[in-house]
């Protein structure tokens, strides 16, 4: 097996547990996810569309609760 298909296959896994898990497992998974889909585009692989809109939704949600912890 390829290194991309080494990852592409990791990714798919990563989709079924993440979509099985919630709470901090939850939380542990998508740090995973991130970090394979950032190893997949860095040796040149495109990751699935739901993989970068999962992850750009995780990380708008902490961008906003660093936001919702700033004083006025």
């Amino acid at each position: 097996m390829s290194g991309y298909e080494h990852l592409e296959a990791r990714i798919d896994s990563l989709r079924k547990e993440i979509s099985a898990s919630n709470g901090k497992a939850r939380e542990d998974l998508m740090e995973h996810l991130d970090q394979a889909v950032l190893g997949l585009e860095s040796v040149g692989g495109t990751a699935p569309a739901w993989a970068r809109e999962v992850l750009q939704a995780m990380h708008e949600d902490e961008a906003e609760d660093g936001f919702d912890n700033m004083p006025l």
